[in-house]
């Protein structure tokens, strides 16, 4: 190769070098600063928030029977304790049937005291006809009587094509007469149930007047009924007319898990016998009960509108049967200990039922769990589902105290407490409303339009200007709204 051309190769190698060194130091010809200085990938990419957490305030579970859980608040506070609720909702599927219908064991109690004389006594063997043309062969009646004391007119029957006939000819033999000893009835009536207490055991009570004899106060009452859910039968009561003593006849039903009726007109009692017998025979569940096992220190506030028992930090709350579409509903009131940042387990519920649908033992459960920050901005308002679910146990309870200002002769102060009541549903209602889980606002609605309703008939019913056997039987329908309200 020729001299010249070896350097003009030579120059240009060099130069090729030069160029590849400055494009990878830069200007200032410091390496170092050329790896800090060089351009960054990182530069282009956008930083990745951290996934929000997990809500588990709330959950949905169940087939036959669906339960839905849900806590008062998602998130609380952790550096000091806190109020909040547990709710659970229990509804039963309206499509399902029975694979095999229960048999029911039906006792039919008569009041057939002299206040029973005439129209009401006739309409009440009537509306007992009407359940009996609705049992099924193999199904049970027992029918007593009681005035100053009980009568059995029938003893427990399994219904065929001829005694069914014999029953109802039974039925013609009662006459009204004597005191009535409310007690006297419900006991006969258990002592006979219990022989067939396989079967689906309804006691239907029926009374126009207040207990004159045996047991006479509320809390007693309250004590038979408890006896009679531990025994799986449950008391459906219907006070008629006006006379009748409606916080009794409501506390046997709710204790023992049965129903209350009220019937301004005795012609109205065969409607309800017959909305009572269709209820019982689309039975889908029985036995139903839910179990709540709190987390330590998690302490009970409340417990509303429902009997429980307590064994340490597990609730027991009986459920009773359930036909299709029925509901139910548990409210408690907690007290949440003050705890460490981050997710705050609160309670586990389960809920088992014989499931008379799928022919075999339903179960379901499913856990609380809160999230707990130091950051006040951050904690949860008031649920509005379990907002619409306190406003209504809270109206039962005006409803209550109305009827008891009422029977003091304070028209005005009954007035005042349903008002006071439907102030305060009102701003709940405003409150809640911003936060109403998606889908949910039938529900919503539903709630807070009935406890709304409730209130203003039971205020017009208290007006100065209603004639007194219509305020009076105004508390009848209160207290029945109340016992519906707190289902």
């Amino acid at each position: 190769m020729k001299l010249s051309v070896f350097m003009a190769v030579a120059m240009a190698g060099m130069a090729s070098t030069s160029v590849a060194v400055w494009s990878a130091t830069g200007p200032s010809g410091s390496a170092s600063e050329a790896r800090v200085d060089a351009p960054a990938t990182s530069e282009l990419v956008t930083p990745i928030d951290e996934p929000a957490p997990i809500d588990k305030s709330s959950f949905i579970t169940g087939d036959t029977l669906m339960m839905e859980g849900r806590l008062g608040h998602a998130i609380i506070p952790s550096d000091r304790s806190s109020e909040s609720f547990l709710f659970v909702d229990i509804n039963a599927d309206a499509t399902k049937e029975a694979a095999n219908p229960a048999q029911l064991n039906l006792a039919i109690v008569i009041d057939k005291s002299g206040s029973m004389r005439g129209k009401r006594l006739k309409n009440a063997i009537e509306g007992a006809r009407t359940a009996l043309g609705q049992l099924r062969d193999g199904d049970v009646v027992s029918v007593i009587t009681y005035g100053q004391t009980a009568d059995v007119i029938v003893s427990p029957t399994v219904i065929s094509s001829t005694s069914r006939d014999n029953v109802l000819a039974a039925l013609k033999k009662v006459r009204a007469q004597g005191e009535t000893c409310i007690s006297c009835g419900i006991d006969l009536a258990r002592r006979m149930a219990r022989a067939n207490a396989d079967k689906v055991t309804r006691i239907v009570l029926l009374s126009d007047g207040e207990a004159t004899v045996g047991v006479q106060d509320v809390r007693g009452f309250t004590r038979i009924a408890e006896d009679c859910r531990k025994n799986n039968m449950a008391i459906t009561t219907i006070g008629v007319d006006v006379d009748y003593n409606e916080r009794v006849m409501a506390a046997l039903a709710r204790t023992s898990n049965g129903r209350h009726h009220f019937v301004d007109r005795p012609d109205q009692l065969a409607s309800i016998f017959d909305k009572e017998m269709d209820a019982l025979g689309k039975t889908l569940a029985l036995n139903a009960e839910v179990t709540v096992d709190l987390e330590p220190g998690v302490f009970v506030d409340e417990v509303f509108d429902r009997a429980f028992e307590r064994e340490g930090n597990r609730l027991i709350v009986p459920m009773g049967t359930f036909a299709q579409n029925d509901r139910k509903t548990l409210l408690v009131r907690l007290r949440v200990p003050q705890g460490p940042e981050g997710e705050r387990p609160i309670a586990n519920i389960k809920f088992r039922y014989d499931d008379l649908a799928e022919a075999k033992e339903g179960t379901c459960e499913g856990a609380l769990i809160a999230l707990a920050t130091t950051d006040t901005t951050k904690t949860s308002d008031l649920d509005a589902l379990v907002s619409g679910r306190l406003t209504l146990s809270e109206t039962a309870k005006s409803l209550e105290e109305a009827n008891l200002a009422f029977e003091r002769g304070d028209r005005g102060g009954a007035r005042r407490i349903l008002q006071a009541q439907r102030a305060r549903g009102a701003k709940r209602k405003k409150a809640a409303a911003k936060n109403i889980p998606k889908g949910r606002a039938p529900d919503f609605n539903s709630a807070f339009g009935k406890s709304a309703g409730s209130l203003g008939g039971a205020a017009a019913g208290f007006d100065e200007a209603a004639p007194a056997r219509d305020s009076s039987a105004q508390t009848k329908r209160n207290q029945q709204d109340a016992f519906e309200l707190a289902q």
